[in-house]
């Protein structure tokens, strides 16, 4: 598929991760909230099968929150679990306003690719500074799958905005995956390199 052809749109699509790109994680306040040393591997493996299972769309919210109350041994409310997941993100990726705005105004559009919950994306819609200038997303639980199981949200990116200029992630074995699948995948390392990359490759359109 053509670069940005999908359902019609014509200007160029840059694809952000958001994790540790349009949004910091903390998920060490996350893990003191569920009573978990950060260093206790096992506990947070575990607490992450659940937070996997609703990430993938294999579970739903109240299921989650079942989950959680049997891993804290029903000694806590479910707005205090809900919350405690919540917190983990909440931190806006300081200078991406910025970026994102000036290559809004170069002519880019911005699309979400991200492996998350639907819980923290309602967070992402609270606290990211720059929600208003991303036309959507491709969300691993509706997508029924992370982004290194295959080719599924990609595919379903390009289904939907076609192939992006460029997409920007944290994770060096996304970005590997990502470029096997036809993709120019970059991995972020600033928001001034994304300001840079983009900019570069906006003009040489």
């Amino acid at each position: 598929m053509s670069t940005n052809t999908a359902k019609g749109i014509s200007a160029p699509v840059i694809a952000l991760d958001i994790g540790n790109v349009s949004m910091k994680l903390n998920f060490d306040e996350m893990y003191r909230r569920f009573d978990i040393d950060p260093g206790d591997s096992e506990s947070i493996g575990r607490l992450w099968e659940h937070g996997a299972a609703l990430e993938t769309g294999r579970i739903t919210v109240p299921e989650f929150l079942d989950r959680l109350e049997a891993f804290t041994g029903h000694r806590r409310t479910r707005e205090y679990l809900l919350d405690a997941w919540r917190c983990g993100v909440q931190d806006p990726m300081p200078g991406m306003l910025e970026t994102v705005r000036t290559l809004a105004a170069k002519g880019a559009r911005f699309s979400y690719m991200s492996d998350i919950s639907p819980i923290h994306l309602d967070q992402v819609f609270k606290y990211c500074e720059f929600v208003h200038l991303v036309t959507g997303g491709i969300y691993s639980f509706e997508a029924g799958a992370f982004k290194l199981q295959g080719s599924v949200m990609f595919d379903a990116f390009e289904r939907r905005y076609g192939r992006p200029l460029v997409f920007f992630d944290d994770r060096a074995e996304i970005i590997e995956h990502a470029r096997g699948l036809g993709w120019n995948a970059v991995r972020f390392e600033s928001p001034e390199q994304v300001l840079r990359d983009a900019t570069a490759l906006l003009d040489n359109l």
